[in-house]
């Protein structure tokens, strides 16, 4: 199994605190973002990664060489990263969907507990499911009684959702070539600033992709200044 990050981004909302560097590049504690995900994945046994760069991509391909080793990585270019979004970057790896893979943004903290959660071979595709009251800007998730998703994105009904996407799936392999079907679908119809999810809510029509809790494991998006904050109090750093 690998990882598939996406880390082309430029982090606008972040530059008063980023120094004009990537976001994943931002510490928190004594290691960036994107160090801290490196080593969570070491630790759930995933130890190959695809990762997609943009913004000052000699910069962050060089500090994510600084604990990876050239073979265990693969940097693939989103060249018009300030124009596209994450269902672009993502279709740029679809030539790498050759294994069941774990993906995540490069801006999300967690712990290696967390994946742990999906790590594991699985019968269903899973992504994680923070059970709570959503806001209008979440991804959210409307699931049924057997936890299979029946509808993913920002635009549903609150009161129908049962919490927030906090945007780390595991896609099996025998789930890829619809999944490759639908990133293509996307970019064909001109989707290119869409999100991922887009995708995603079309392959959960025609697959059983699983709503997995997160239960009380830690996890933070960081998207503003505040949320780094909160990082350093979720994981005690």
């Amino acid at each position: 199994m690998k990882a598939i990050i996406l880390a082309a981004g430029i982090g606008k909302r972040l530059q008063t605190v980023s120094e004009g560097l990537p976001k994943s590049m931002i510490k928190i504690g004594e290691r960036s973002i994107i160090h801290h995900q490196i080593e969570s994945c070491k630790k759930a046994g995933i130890t190959s990664f695809v990762i997609v760069l943009g913004y000052k991509k000699e910069i962050l391909e060089a500090h994510v060489l600084e604990i990876l080793k050239t073979d265990q990585v693969i940097f693939v270019e989103n060249p018009i990263y300030d124009v596209t979004n994450t269902l672009y970057s993502l279709w740029l790896t679809r030539e790498y969907f050759d294994e069941d893979f774990i993906y995540f943004n490069a801006d999300v903290l967690f712990q290696s507990e967390l994946l742990k959660k999906i790590a594991k071979r699985s019968k269903y595709s899973e992504l994680l499911l923070e059970t709570k009251s959503c806001e209008e800007e979440e991804v959210k998730m409307i699931i049924d009684g057997k936890d299979k998703i029946l509808e993913i994105g920002k635009k549903l009904n609150i009161p129908d959702c049962a919490g927030e996407f906090i945007g780390i799936g595991k896609f099996n392999l025998d789930v890829l070539p619809a999944f490759k079907h639908y990133l293509q679908y996307g970019i064909d119809n001109k989707q290119e600033n869409n999100y991922f999810e887009y995708a995603v809510n079309l392959l959960a029509k025609d697959v059983f992709l699983k709503a997995v809790p997160t239960g009380n494991a830690p996890c933070i998006e960081i998207d503003f200044p505040e949320d780094l904050e909160k990082a350093k109090e979720l994981f005690s750093l």
